[in-house]
C-alpha cells in the first residue's frame, strides 16, 4: 500500500487504517528513513506510531510480540503497548497489510559511554528475569531457530541456503566456499556447546543503544520488539553484543559485567561459551539475508559480498571472545 503526504500533513491512502482506531483526520508524518512507520498526531492527544508489518511476519509472531509487551507493562517496564482498535484488536489487516498502533515514548538513545553499556546489559538481565515467569507456551521453531539458515533466505525467493551458495558461486567462487565452510563450522560449534539443549526463553531481540531511551539517567522507554521470540538467552546476549560493542574487548566486558551482575538465574558457563558461537551464527544469517536481498534486487556486487569478510572475522575471534565473556562474567577460564 502506498501513500503520499499533502501540505496539511495528512497522508492520503491511510484513511481506512486510521479509521480503525478512530483517528480520522489525524496528522500523519512518515518517519525519516522508513517506509513502514508514521508519526500520528491528533488534537489534544499524545503522539503515536503507526506501524505496517513486513509481509513475512506471521500473525502468530505479531501476537506474541504484543502479548509480551502487555506482560512487561504489567511488570512496570516502560514499553510501547499496542493501542487497541475500535474493535478491540491490536493488529489489523487492511488493504493487504497488517497494521498496529503504538504510543510514542519520551526520551532519547543514551550517549555512547561505557556506563551505559553496563546499564543496558543489566537492563536485559532484569527483563529476562521478569520474562522467565511468563507462562505463555512457546515453541522455538515457531520463530525460527538461530541455526535455521534456510529460513533466513526463503522470504527473498530462495529455497535454501544451498541455493544462495549457488548464486554466490556464479559470481565469487572463493566467497561461496568461505560461506559453506563457515556454516559448517558454526553448526558444529552450536552442537559442541549444546545450543539445542538450552530451553527456549522469551527474548527482547533488540536491547541496543538505539532501543533504550533515557531522559537524563532515567530509563523512559524500551522500544523495538520486532525480534521478540522464544530462544536461548544466549541469542539475546549475542545480538546485543554484536550491535553495541563493535567487538571491542573493553566494551564487551562492561556489557557482560552488567548482565552477569543481575542475571537470574546466573549466567552459566555453557551460556557464556555459547555466546561467541551465536554471534557467528547471527552474522552468518545477516550475511545470508543481505546477499539474498541483493540478488533479488540489483544483483550481487562487491559491496554485497564484502559482508562475508566481516562474518569471517567474528568467527575467527571466537576463542578470544569466549575468554573475554568468561572474565567479565567472573567465570573460570575456558
Amino acid at each position: 500500500m502506498t501513500s503520499t503526504t499533502d501540505s496539511s500533513g495528512t497522508t492520503r491512502g491511510l484513511d481506512r487504517v486510521l479509521a480503525a482506531w478512530g483517528l480520522d483526520g489525524a496528522r500523519v508524518m512518515p518517519f525519516e528513513g522508513t517506509t513502514d512507520r508514521w508519526r500520528i498526531e491528533r488534537a489534544g492527544g499524545a503522539p503515536m506510531l503507526l506501524r505496517r508489518y513486513d509481509d513475512h511476519r506471521s500473525a502468530e509472531v505479531i501476537a506474541y510480540e504484543h502479548d509480551l509487551l502487555a506482560y512487561l507493562e504489567e511488570h512496570s517496564w516502560p514499553v510501547p503497548v499496542p493501542v487497541p482498535s475500535t474493535s478491540g484488536d491490536t493488529a489489523l489487516d487492511r488493504d493487504g497489510a497488517r497494521w498496529a498502533l503504538f504510543p510514542l515514548l519520551p526520551g532519547a538513545p543514551s550517549p555512547d559511554e561505557s556506563i551505559f553499556l553496563q546499564r543496558r546489559g543489566a537492563l536485559l538481565a532484569l527483563v529476562h528475569a521478569d520474562l522467565a515467569a511468563w507462562d505463555r507456551a512457546v515453541r522455538r521453531e515457531a520463530f525460527g531457530r538461530v541455526d535455521d539458515f534456510d529460513a533466513a533466505v526463503q522470504p527473498h525467493g530462495l529455497a535454501s541456503f544451498e541455493a544462495l551458495l549457488a548464486r554466490v558461486h556464479a559470481v565469487d567462487p572463493l566467497r561461496a566456499n568461505m560461506l559453506a565452510v563457515l556454516r559448517m563450522r558454526v553448526e558444529e560449534q552450536l552442537a559442541t556447546y549444546g545450543y539445542a539443549e538450552l530451553p527456549p526463553h522469551p527474548l527482547w531481540g533488540a536491547c541496543t543503544s538505539q532501543h533504550v531511551l533515557f531522559d537524563g539517567n532515567e530509563v523512559t522507554g524500551l522500544i523495538d520488539f520486532d525480534e521478540a521470540r522464544a530462544d536461548a538467552r544466549a541469542v539475546d546476549i549475542a545480538a546485543s553484543i554484536l550491535a553495541d560493542t563493535r567487538s571491542v574487548g573493553w566494551r564487551i566486558v562492561r556489557w557482560v559485567a552488567g548482565y552477569a551482575a543481575h542475571a537470574d538465574p546466573p549466567l552459566t558457563e555453557q551460556e557464556a561459551d555459547l555466546v561467541p558461537v551465536v554471534m557467528a551464527a547471527l552474522m552468518l544469517r545477516r550475511v545470508a539475508i543481505r546477499i539474498a536481498e541483493a540478488q533479488s534486487d540489483a544483483g550481487l556486487d562487491e559491496d554485497a559480498l564484502a559482508i562475508v569478510d566481516e562474518a569471517l572475522t567474528v568467527e575467527a575471534n571466537e576463542a578470544d571472545l569466549r575468554q573475554v565473556i568468561r572474565t567479565a562474567a567472573r567465570l573460570a577460564p575456558a
